[in-house]
């Protein structure tokens, strides 16, 4: 097994998504799994969007995560800098390459040239593209202009002809003809360079052997192999993994449905869950296994498992299987991490409230909201007071009063309840309505062990009173 040199190279413009996320634990993955080195790169070449005050949460969230990187901006490493924004000297260096060897020109067409071409395309039923005009320019006549001040970009001259194979461990091989590929811009006038040179110039300068990224890239792939070759530099394989789709069948993005991680994280997700979420989000274990750790993750992934077809998140199934991450958690650990998202609640230990709750929740946040009317009772909301009015409501509250009276304990509410006829969907809503002013929630024992018998009934007393 080859140990494979990848890397994560998410723009410093916002904070990491959960299709994010998901590339850079795939990389993760093959990592561990071939013994390689993970690479985190800043892409930060444009710089209208890009905000190096991002970088920080970028970081925690990919550590929260538990993706690991062995070379960053934060870890050093052998062919650094990492953020694309301090490798301009090598950016210019290729251009000036490109350029002497005849792969690269100066491209002085201006915009409304440009736009009175693309109409011109559309006009005539054809896709919009680059017609080539600078591209027979003496290099002397180019360079004067470039002296006398006119403004220019360079672009890559893409060959006439020819296919372009890219093998796709993912999609198996993907062909591509030169000929559809216009001349594209590669670096501004001042040697500033555009995406597509940039990310070749780095792979190649960092010996990346395998990318891996989501597949809306797939159509950059081609230009970034042309620069490749006429770099003379080696092509890594690359591994395009399908979008991430929400609900609505559309791909998630920043913009539309795609939670920040740091927001689960917030609401107290485990970080092993929304890693394993996010690696079954395309990729199934050979064993049929769904509830899995990272590591026993990362020995058996291989992206050769990954469906070509694009997976669909679901909240639902994230949050299924943080319940099963919390029930590996010991007893203690579960009830620690609970604890951490519990507001002061006066009278109640908190520590015993954390124990009780830790087996109630699904994600350790909710014990904040099922808190809610312990500490002291909530106006009753519109739910409650249909509850509190319901026929059978004043009588469930009496029987409660009593039996908690007389026994000091609520398993004796449901036997209770049963023998005067009442079915606990009915009963029990109209106490937990009168307790903490919510009818639904907690169960009414839980409650009651948090609060304790004497609050508890002094709260049904004031409901019936009032």
């Amino acid at each position: 097994m080859m140990a494979e040199r990848l890397r994560f190279s998410p723009a410093p413009t916002g904070s990491l998504h959960l299709g994010g996320a998901r590339t850079a634990l795939f990389n993760d993955l093959v990592a561990r799994h071939t013994g390689g080195t993970l690479v985190l790169r800043f892409e930060d070449t444009d710089l209208a969007r890009s905000d190096a005050s991002n970088e920080p949460g970028l970081i925690a969230d990919l550590r929260w995560l538990g993706v690991r990187w062995q070379e960053g901006p934060d870890e050093g490493g052998p062919f650094g800098p990492y953020r694309q924004s301090e490798r301009a000297d090598l950016y210019a260096e290729a251009v000036a390459r490109l350029a002497a060897s005849g792969h690269a020109y100066r491209c002085f067409c201006d915009e409304p040239m440009l736009e009175a071409d693309r109409d011109a395309d559309v006009a005539e039923g054809r896709a919009p593209r680059y017609r080539g005009a600078c591209r027979s320019l003496p290099s002397d006549e180019a360079a004067r202009r470039a002296r006398e001040g006119e403004a220019y970009c360079w672009r890559f001259a893409v060959p006439d002809s020819g296919e372009i194979l890219v093998t796709d461990l993912v999609h198996g091989p993907v062909r591509f003809d030169a000929g559809d590929i216009a001349d594209f811009v590669i670096a501004r006038a001042d040697g500033g360079a555009l995406y597509d040179l940039a990310c070749a110039v780095d792979d190649a300068a960092m010996g990346i052997t395998l990318v891996v990224r989501g597949d809306d890239h797939l159509p950059n792939t081609p230009r970034q192999v042309l620069l490749l070759r006429a770099l003379g530099a080696e092509v890594p394989r690359y591994a395009h993994v399908p979008l991430v789709m929400g609900t609505d069948g559309r791909p998630l993005s920043k913009s539309r449905g795609a939670e920040p991680l740091s927001s689960l994280r917030g609401q107290g997700f485990l970080p092993e869950a929304v890693a394993n979420h996010l690696a079954l989000l395309g990729w199934s274990d050979p064993g049929g296994r769904e509830v899995m750790s990272h590591d026993e993750i990362a020995a058996a992934f291989d992206l050769g498992r990954v469906s070509g077809s694009s997976p669909a998140h679901d909240t639902a199934r994230l949050r299924w299987l943080n319940r099963k991450h919390m029930a590996r958690l010991a007893a203690d650990e579960r009830a620690r991490l609970v604890a951490g998202f519990l507001p002061d609640l006066p009278g109640v230990d908190r520590a015993t409230a954390a124990a009780i709750l830790a087996d109630e929740v699904e994600v350790a946040g909710e014990a904040a909201v099922l808190v809610a009317g312990i500490a002291c009772r909530l106006a009753p909301d519109a739910e409650a007071e249909t509850a509190l009015k319901a026929p059978a409501a004043r009588a469930a509250l009496e029987i409660a009063r009593a039996s908690l009276a007389s026994s000091g304990d609520a398993a004796s509410l449901g036997p209770a309840f049963r023998a005067a006829g009442l079915a606990a969907r009915e009963a029990m809503p109209a106490v937990r309505a009168a307790v903490t002013g919510r009818a639904h929630g907690l169960p009414v024992a839980t409650i009651v062990a948090l609060l304790g018998v004497g609050k508890t009934l002094d709260r049904i007393v004031g409901a019936l009173a009032g």
